[in-house]
């Protein structure tokens, strides 16, 4: 990650104007990696502002990958921290730009729950099981999705 994804300059923009980044010795800070369960390297944790983990990425990831699971962590974080309108916003831009990616039919989903919780409208459930449908159908999201169809 050091050669490759972390000195991308898309990585490099996405994570100076979202995060503040810790780098903690995995050899030496044995107190931190226990109190998060950290067993492998690269490890990155999404925290709130408490310290609380809210989603984690394990293992390599080239750029355009890392940068969706940037954006997903961050989208958590709202989310976990119950700014439902904000989370939606961001789990839209994950959908928005990475369609592709493994991630887009989770954001899709939770982008719908984020906004079902930010109105107690449940029209936004709606919303998702189409999209899953028509776009991600055979994704688990979708089948996640199966009990807020009519």
């Amino acid at each position: 990650m050091g050669t490759v994804t972390y000195p991308n300059e898309h990585v490099i923009r996405y994570v100076s104007d979202n995060f503040i980044p810790f780098r903690v010795d995995f050899d030496n800070e044995s107190a931190l990696l226990r109190r998060y369960n950290i067993f492998w390297t690269p490890t990155i944790l999404f925290t709130d502002q408490a310290g609380n983990a809210r989603r984690r990425i394990t293992g390599f990831l080239p750029p355009p990958a890392f940068l969706s699971h940037l954006a997903m962590g961050n989208a958590f974080v709202a989310f976990w921290g119950h700014n439902y309108s904000h989370a939606a916003e961001l789990f839209d831009a994950v959908a928005g730009d990475f369609p592709g990616s493994m991630l887009a039919p989770e954001a899709v989903y939770f982008r719908s729950v984020a906004r079902r919780k930010a109105t107690n409208d449940n029209s936004h459930l709606d919303v998702a099981v189409e999209e899953l449908d028509r776009l991600y159908p055979d994704s688990e999201w979708a089948l996640r999705a199966l009990p807020w169809k009519d």
